[in-house]
């Protein structure tokens, strides 16, 4: 039964006690506050509930110790237990979900489980009267002040029993996560059990009657939420807790297409997706060093940095893959290193496109010179013998067919070779030769060649320069067809680039043409006629440059960037 309430007024006088229990409620009000911005993640709105529950048992605790009447007391001891009693149902519940084990939490069996605090918090809330929750709450003296001692009813120890399953359940999953996920989460996860695992040892002390020095009825359940606040505010801001849970690297792993390993510090696999157990021909990945799985597919893979830029070929679901190996480092956000990420990225595709591409531009380029030789051969001799001029048009057309191939060849070659180097092009001398050439097989041209400085572009084959200013020259000439034909080219350097225009007073280059270039691409409906277009916007694109178009009733303007050479010190 209870004592008899004071005759005197209520009057709350803060403790040292409550400053503590108010400064816990602060902790773990402040790290909800953070992830509420995070409130998107899944299982992020649980923990939040969870802190809140927690922050408001630890004030109201707090609020009742500075009270000296049993009935102020008594209120804001049933108001914060009926509240802190959902904490082990939302324990347990984002447990799950923080793994990743969702499976039966239908919400047929979330409901169930949210069954016991509502009625546990009923009967708290109405214990004066049926005393189910408590037996006794007399008013005992302490070091502290006034407090409750209480005498527990079949309610209380029936939730406590339901509790602490929950959460030793909780406890459970997480430690099952512990031991199967990489190190982040490990630290992660390691956090959290700390946290649980600090109230719930406060708890298990209070209700087994352990003694606390001079106040023994004194509940060290909502002091121990300051810890716990801290730990998960470390585990949020410091590994990333929701924005990089497990669940959220099972869904990564399971469902893409390419393969992953994760390593840990010393190159052990620390998990591993079904592609890359698929790919490796391996069962089990996991404890094995990453660079004893390839055998003789690659070699010199004594080293992680090896991995990197390899392709492998395996079969995978019974069809042959090719696949690109990509090796980096994994960092927590303070920038430390906690392993390594092997991907396996699927370029079957790809690889069976380029083998396709490389055989057909062989063979094409092997049949279009022989062919083209016998054409030339037999034009050559008809001309020599029987003085036909279409038979000197057929040898010129062919010399043109030849130096395209060569021109398409070396793009080619120059493109898929990234460890070429580069040679300074003298941009004076090259224009100026170009100028020569055309000025002598085109005299009825007005040609003009205005260059500053001595600019010198740095590329990788000097043909990337002749090749779009030869082609850019001779679609200005060849399409003028006004009365008076003018063609101006101009050169000069413009801080890291070399500016190249080709200036004439002819037709406007057709739109077709132009927004062919633009897209990139061709299509049966639209595609450009001049491949000498494609070839200068390939040379400039290859050599790190840019190529623009200008046109307008007077004629058009073409302007070439290339990469210039650094200045000298």
């Amino acid at each position: 039964m209870y004592v008899r309430a004071s005759i005197y007024p209520m009057v709350w006088e803060p403790t040292l006690y409550s400053l503590l229990l108010f400064s816990a409620a602060g902790v773990s009000l402040a790290v909800a506050t953070q992830i509420w911005s995070h409130r998107d993640e899944r299982g992020a709105m649980l923990f939040i509930g969870l802190l809140l529950a927690a922050a408001a048992w630890s004030a109201t605790y707090g609020i009742q110790l500075g009270l000296s009447t049993a009935a102020g007391q008594r209120l804001w001891q049933r108001l914060g237990v009926a509240i802190g009693g959902s904490i082990p149902t939302l324990w347990l519940l984002f447990a799950f979900i923080y793994s990743g084990r969702t499976g039966w939490l239908t919400r047929r069996v979330a409901g169930l489980l949210a069954v016991e605090p509502v009625a546990f918090a009923l009967l708290t809330l109405t214990n004066p009267v049926h005393d189910l929750v408590w037996r006794d709450l007399k008013l005992v003296e302490t070091t502290v002040g006034t407090t409750l001692e209480p005498t527990f009813g079949p309610s209380m120890y029936a939730h406590v029993a339901v509790a602490y399953v929950s959460i030793l359940v909780g406890l459970a999953v997480l430690f099952y996560v512990f031991l199967r996920n990489p190190t982040v989460y490990r630290k992660q996860t390691a956090l959290l059990i700390l946290g649980a695992t600090v109230p719930l040892s406060a708890n298990m002390a209070f209700f087994l009657g352990l003694s606390w020095g001079p106040f023994p009825a004194l509940d060290p359940t909502p002091f121990s939420f300051v810890l716990t606040g801290a730990l998960v505010g470390l585990a949020f801001f410091r590994f990333d807790l929701l924005a990089r849970a497990p669940v959220a690297r099972q869904h990564v792993l399971n469902d893409m297409g390419d393969g992953l390993l994760v390593l840990d510090t010393d190159g052990e696999v620390a998990d591993a997706n079904a592609v890359s157990r698929q790919l490796l021909d391996v069962d089990s990945l996991v404890g094995r060093h990453a660079t004893t799985l390839f055998d003789d597919r690659l070699s010199n893979t004594d080293s992680l940095d090896a991995l990197d830029g390899r392709t492998l070929a395996a079969t995978v679901e019974g069809t042959e893959q090719t696949y690109d190996v990509r090796c980096a480092e994994l960092t927590d956000v303070a920038g430390e290193e906690i392993g390594h990420v092997v991907s396996f990225r699927n370029v079957t595709d790809r690889s069976r496109y380029e083998q396709r591409l490389e055989v057909t531009q062989r063979v094409l380029r092997h049949n279009l010179r022989n062919n083209v030789a016998v054409i030339r051969a037999h034009a050559e001799h008809i001309a020599h013998n029987g003085h036909h001029p279409e038979a000197q048009r057929i040898v010129d057309t062919t010399e043109d067919l030849i130096n395209l191939s060569e021109k398409s060849r070396l793009i080619t070659r120059i493109e898929g070779d990234d460890e070429i180097g580069t040679v300074p092009v003298d941009v004076r001398e090259r224009l100026q030769e170009h100028c020569e050439q055309f000025a002598g097989t085109h005299p009825d041209i007005s040609l003009e060649c205005a260059i500053q400085g001595e600019p010198v572009a740095p590329l990788q084959d000097p043909a990337l320069f002749d090749i779009p200013v030869e082609n850019i020259i001779e679609n200005a000439v060849v399409h003028n067809d006004t009365t008076d034909p003018q063609v101006r080219i101009s050169a000069r350097r413009d801080d890291s680039t070399v500016r190249v225009r080709v200036e004439d007073n002819g037709p406007e280059i057709p739109d077709v043409e132009l927004d062919v270039l633009n897209t990139g691409s061709e299509s049966a409906l639209q595609h450009g006629s001049s491949i000498g277009l494609w070839l200068a916007y390939w040379s400039v694109r290859t050599a790190g440059g840019s190529i623009a178009f200008e046109t307008c009733e007077g004629g058009n303007t073409v302007t070439l960037e290339f990469p210039a050479a650094e200045r000298p010190a």
